[in-house]
């Protein structure tokens, strides 16, 4: 930031009376020695900002925004410091440190001050030429496309059909051609200047302190280009300017800014009534209109055209924006309609209604990624969803991240689980499941504890089990003593409880087992059994998963996206244990 010295800032103070500056905004009731006004910032029923002419200062006593003129100019025009004070400079015909110390740096301020009233002219004469017979054309243009009433609004004008109407208009106002030429206005050719805009509708391009600085123009027939902008000037960069954001940010309680693609769409919309839009100048979205952007609001709509064209640069657009801080949401038109077609045919509330309906960013992406991908095909799903991780590790918000994840999960079929291992994060719940598996897994121990009693009382039962594997058991010892009364019933020889006891004494286990009476009724022995298995099942499955989670960090991509499927089948096979009635 410029330094300025106190005795410069002084002079600039003074040369711009508070009063007199806040008055050409507000209108101020005196009361006493303070001028009261309703706060231009927030809705206000009463008047709670206050001007003290004899301190210099400002407040408001219910948003307590406050400061010297300064701070009003850089609230009030959404200005930088550094551009406040030149805004202000301007105001009371001063130069800045910095003209005086450098000579070219003062010629250069001359010389964009000669082209801002270069551009200034030619915009009065194309606005002008729409009231003469010859610019009749664009005049009725406009009617046709529904928005005369925002030709005064915009300054919408019309460049004759001729290779020379502005630059004799300008010669004439004393202007010379090199002036013209750097302004965007005229081409020098093998015969000789010729003007740049010629038979087109024409949109002044105004930057957000208020000087014309380029024009976009927009043929009438068919041909070629279809819009034609000024080119890169002293006063004019495509990259660092938005077409209304002069008039948007002027808007009372700005919340959020609607960004579509085109003027027309910007003045189309403007005639319905939506009054928050700003366009691109010809280019693709870029980061510094991004960063222009967030100077004004902290959410941005974007509403392109709704073909592939225009939704592949609402793509482009959601990166740029989410880059820079912004919140960024998508309205989706049907039909493929641009915001200016679609308002026409529907109007403003179904418009709104649209926007109510916007994707957010992330959304809008993960949207445009599934399109990609057939969901139905299980290998197409876990490459859906690998992409999609990727880009959902690129969120900064932790909540933000797991919302996408679950939401995979539920479009996919594919446990949140693995999707956060692929994540390379754990989720805060490891597994999202009803509370009576969560009561299985916890307690896998009793389950197999109980089995193991139940087979000590009624060996035969190991053979209504034949689901029963030995990865099934967590505990060595219960695991031995099933499988052995299960060899010997498959033999044919029978076994007691007493004699398992005899094969294996000296277990702690049995001792607490055979200790335990009537388990469960003889006659409900086989479904208990039954459902005491399922939960097995279930921990030997979440022991299998858990292991795999664990062990996908060190494995590369095309070794996670197999084990990705392999987890995805326990997690089929876990539900489909949950739905069995012995369980």
């Amino acid at each position: 930031m410029p330094r300025f010295s106190e005795e410069w800032l002084r002079e600039l103070l003074s040369k711009n009376d508070i009063a007199d500056v806040i008055g050409s905004y507000l209108p101020l009731q005196k009361k006493g020695a303070t001028l009261w006004a309703k706060c231009p910032w927030h809705a206000d029923s009463n008047p709670s900002f206050s001007v003290t002419p004899t301190k210099e200062m400002f407040y408001c006593y219910s948003c307590k925004k406050g400061g010297s003129v300064i701070q009003f100019i850089m609230e009030m025009e959404r200005l930088s410091y550094v551009e406040a004070v030149e805004f202000l400079a301007a105001r009371a015909g001063m130069e800045v440190p910095a003209a005086k110390e450098d000579g070219d740096y003062k010629k250069r301020r001359e010389y964009e001050k000669k082209l801002y009233e270069v551009t200034r002219a030619a915009a009065r004469h194309f606005h002008d030429n729409l009231k003469t017979p010859e610019g009749s054309a664009g005049l009725e243009y406009l009617k046709k496309r529904g928005v005369s009433s925002q030709i005064a609004p915009f300054g919408l004008g019309y460049s004759m059909d001729s290779f020379s109407d502005m630059t004799d208009f300008l010669t004439s106002r004393g202007f010379g051609m090199k002036e013209i030429v750097d302004a965007g206005l005229a081409k020098k050719g093998d015969h000789g200047y010729y003007d740049t805009f010629r038979g087109r509708v024409m949109f002044p391009i105004i930057s957000v302190t208020g000087e014309v600085i380029g024009f976009g123009g927009r043929i009438m027939e068919k041909g070629e280009p279809k819009y034609l902008n000024s080119p890169e000037t002293m006063i004019f960069n495509k990259r660092r300017n938005l077409y209304a954001l002069n008039s948007v940010k002027k808007k009372r309680g700005l919340k959020s800014i609607l960004l579509v693609e085109g003027y027309m769409d910007v003045i189309g919309l403007a005639a319905a009534g939506i009054t928050s839009a700003v366009a691109s100048l010809g280019t693709s979205l870029t980061k510094e209109q991004a960063r222009l952007l967030k100077r004004f609001t902290e959410r941005v709509y974007l509403s392109y055209d709704g073909d592939e064209p225009g939704m592949n640069a609402a793509l482009k657009g959601v990166d740029i924006l989410s880059a820079e801080g912004l919140e960024v949401y998508v309205v989706m038109l049907p039909g493929g309609q641009d915001p200016d077609e679609y308002v026409k045919a529907n109007g403003k509330d179904a418009f709104y209604a649209q926007s109510k309906k916007a994707v957010a960013g992330t959304a809008f992406k993960l949207m445009r990624l599934k399109a990609g991908y057939d969901i139905t095909d299980p290998d197409q799903a876990v490459k859906y969803c690998t992409k999609a991780v990727e880009l959902i590790k690129g969120l900064n918000n932790e909540i933000e991240k797991e919302r996408y994840i679950r939401l995979l999960a539920k479009e996919t079929g594919l446990s949140s689980e693995s999707i956060f291992a692929q994540l390379g994060t754990a989720p805060k719940e490891r597994y999202n499941i009803p509370a009576k598996e969560q009561n299985l897994i916890k307690t896998r121990a009793d389950a197999e504890a109980m089995l193991t009693a139940l087979i000590l009382e009624a060996p035969e039962l190991t053979a209504k089990l034949e689901d029963i594997e030995e990865s099934d058991f967590a505990n060595e010892n219960y695991k031995k003593i099933f499988f052995f009364a299960d060899s010997q019933i498959k033999k044919g020889i029978p076994v007691t409880g007493g004699e398992i006891v005899s094969e294996f004494a000296g277990l702690k286990e049995l001792e607490t087992l055979s200790a335990s009476d009537n388990i469960s009724d003889p006659s409900g022995r086989e479904e208990a059994a039954r459902g005491l298995a399922v939960r097995m099942k279930i921990s030997s499955l979440s022991r299998k998963k858990d292991m795999l989670l664990k062990e996908m960090g060190a494995m590369d991509t095309a070794e996670r996206l197999k084990t990705l499927k392999t987890i995805d089948e326990i997690t089929k096979k876990m539900r489909s244990y949950m739905g069995k009635k012995d369980f």
